[in-house]
């Protein structure tokens, strides 16, 4: 086992070689968070991810991709083109010294380059290959592409999202790409888990981004809808399928989170309406009741909800809203989220200064401990630890490293 440097983290410093796109960058910047040693091995022009925006002050340049900078904080990088021979000769040197390597290419792509695993793991036999992929190893869809869009159809997650008389809809910000690498990222630590644990050997993780996203919506329970009924369970919007008044509401500034559950909370919340808008209708008999008693008249319950949230702030609503002991928060946008204060209390921003673009902030993470690591360093320059890799560890000189630049080996 790697010698644990306690400055650098939670995780011992395992060698990994990320390989991974964007489809499973996510799982080495975890990894490299928690401490391990993570290198970014990127083609001699660098990752796609570089050039892909929104960049830095709208500056196009491959160091001030925003993306790139945060899928690749606490990671190195050198430069190879592993489809070159020399270059495969050189990566099945990192391989003899690496802990893990994760990938997200199309299957089958590094068997053809003579770097499946069965290869590598002749050449290490401790090593850990992650593989994310969006079908996994094995199965007739296996050697199938996707996109975002493509996985949130396929893993049935679509179904769920969107206006019940309309289209699905596909969550921003390219979720199906969070499950798979957690997963990996998850899945690695388990291997190298047992590897230690007297086994002495690695394996390779087969992750698959649909299984993994079908995991992040069962909770909805659609499968046991469907063996029950024989009916999809329904989109619903922005409201609770089972709960009036419970979803998103208007107010004078933005929106806001409503959710009634109780009977208490109904007539608190109900005289609250009466106070702001002088409607009686809300204090009748028929809304009172608790948790779906009121689904019959839901039309009604959301009219008068909307009507009152309407004359309100959010802030208004947040606050006398935890007064009167009701579930009710604002839909925060960026600035909002950036200056709120119990993300402030738990020191969640945490500011890493890169020397392209200077000083950023960048969600720590969920993890609140003083012994689990936070991101320690920027995303790395193109190839910045070429000259420590390749001449510090593999014995190359300056003059070999001009060699292998020019060749476009590096």
């Amino acid at each position: 086992m790697p010698d644990k440097e306690s400055e650098a983290g939670f995780l011992p410093r395992y060698r990994v070689l990320d390989l991974a796109d964007e489809k499973g960058s996510y799982c080495g910047k975890l990894l490299g968070d928690l401490g391990a040693d993570v290198i970014k091995v990127e083609p001699p022009g660098g990752d796609k991810v570089r050039f892909r925006g929104p960049f830095h002050k709208n500056d196009v340049h491959h160091e001030k991709s925003l993306s790139f900078l945060y899928f690749n904080t606490s990671k190195g990088s050198i430069t190879l083109n592993i489809e070159d021979s020399t270059g495969k000769a050189i990566f099945k040197r990192l391989v003899e010294s690496a802990d893990v390597v994760v990938e997200s290419f199309h299957v089958g792509y590094l068997a053809g380059l003579g770097l499946g695993y069965p290869a590598l793991r002749k050449i290490n036999p401790r090593l850990v290959m992650t593989s994310i992929t969006p079908f996994g190893q094995k199965g007739p869809q296996s050697g199938y592409k996707a996109t975002d869009i493509n996985i949130m159809a396929l893993s049935g997650y679509m179904q769920l999202v969107g206006e019940p008389d309309q289209q699905p809809l596909v969550l921003g910000g390219e979720q199906s790409f969070y499950p798979g690498a957690q997963y990996a990222a998850v899945g690695t630590l388990a291997a190298l888990f047992y590897r230690e644990g007297g086994a002495g050997k690695g394996q390779q993780v087969d992750v698959s981004m649909q299984e993994a996203m079908i995991t992040y919506w069962h909770e909805q329970t659609p499968v046991a809808m469907w063996n029950k009924t024989k009916e999809n369970v329904a989109r619903v919007g922005s409201m609770d399928a089972m709960v009036t008044p419970c979803g998103l509401y208007p107010c004078k500034d933005g929106w806001i989170s409503l959710c009634v559950v109780t009977p208490l909370e109904w007539d608190t919340l109900a005289q609250w309406i009466y106070e702001v808008t002088r409607n009686e209708e809300v204090l009748q008999e028929q809304y009172k009741g608790g948790l779906i008693s009121r689904m019959p008249v839901r039309d009604m319950v959301n009219v008068m909800v909307i009507d009152f949230t309407d004359r309100l702030t959010a802030r208004e609503l947040f606050l006398e809203g935890q007064k009167r002991k009701l579930v009710v928060m604002p839909v925060n946008d960026v600035p909002s989220v950036l200056n709120d204060a119990q993300l402030s209390s738990r020191n969640f921003w945490v500011e890493l200064d890169h020397p392209a673009v200077g000083k950023l902030k960048y969600p720590k993470g969920p993890l609140y401990s003083e012994d689990i690591g936070v991101p320690r360093k920027a995303a790395p320059l193109l190839g910045e630890d070429n000259e420590r890799i390749y001449c510090g560890e593999l014995g190359y000189s300056s003059e070999d490293l001009a060699v292998l630049r020019t060749t476009g080996v590096i």
